[in-house]
């Protein structure tokens, strides 16, 4: 069987900037803390693994470009978010769940993708 030659690390030339933002968005995303996905018992607990490993530095955008940013994808259509959510929150679900939930082939993902950052370019007037 053979695949389709669609490659979704490829980020046309006119959306570097917004690409550049939305990867910090995503990253800022995950580090969020998330009550709850913590289980009751241990809602309060502090890790003390500080101690032990040198503490990373994340580069990253203010949190309120991060929240303009935040606010103009929940803007966006359902599908169009989602795609969005998928490609810089949870890269590691597989294509074919997300087409599947979607309804899109491969080269439509790839297209709803491209649409939802020229409307994010647009709405943040970059």
């Amino acid at each position: 069987m053979k695949r389709d030659a669609v490659d979704f690390s490829r980020v046309p030339e006119r959306h570097h900037d917004i690409d550049r933002r939305l990867q910090l968005w995503g990253r800022w995303i995950i580090d969020r803390p998330k009550p709850w996905r913590v289980s009751p018992m241990f809602r309060q607990y502090r890790s003390h693994a500080w101690q032990w490993h040198v503490p990373e530095i994340h580069v990253t955008a203010a949190p309120g470009e991060n929240m303009i940013i935040e606010k103009a994808v929940c803007a966006l259509p359902e599908k169009h978010a989602y795609s969005i959510r998928w490609a810089y929150m949870t890269p590691w679900v597989p294509v074919s769940a997300v087409r599947r939930e979607l309804g899109l082939t491969r080269q439509g993902l790839a297209d709803m993708l491209t649409n939802a950052r020229d409307m994010l370019v647009n709405r943040l007037k970059l």
